[in-house]
């Protein structure tokens, strides 16, 4: 099916997923839910600046990607 999300996420995005939800789980063991969120956004922002200044490029798809992680992460966390 042609333009579907599984084609929009591809394969990095779905690593920046699974990486910022098993993240966000484990940060919460430890802080409040928000703060673990807030955190783990902090980290994929910091990849992707990271990125930048390493000459690799930058991407708001991949931010994307991290905050559906994080609510996936979360919502685990929570149940």
């Amino acid at each position: 099916m042609k333009g579907s999300i599984r084609d929009w996420i591809k394969t990095d995005g779905l690593l920046h997923l699974e990486t910022s939800a098993l993240i966000a789980i484990a940060i919460s063991l430890i802080f409040p839910w928000a703060i673990a969120g807030g955190i783990t956004l902090l980290i994929g922002i910091g990849k992707e600046l990271w990125d930048k200044e390493h000459g690799r490029v930058a991407s708001w798809h991949d931010i994307v990607c991290d905050i559906g992680g994080i609510a996936i992460g979360l919502f685990l966390a929570w149940i």
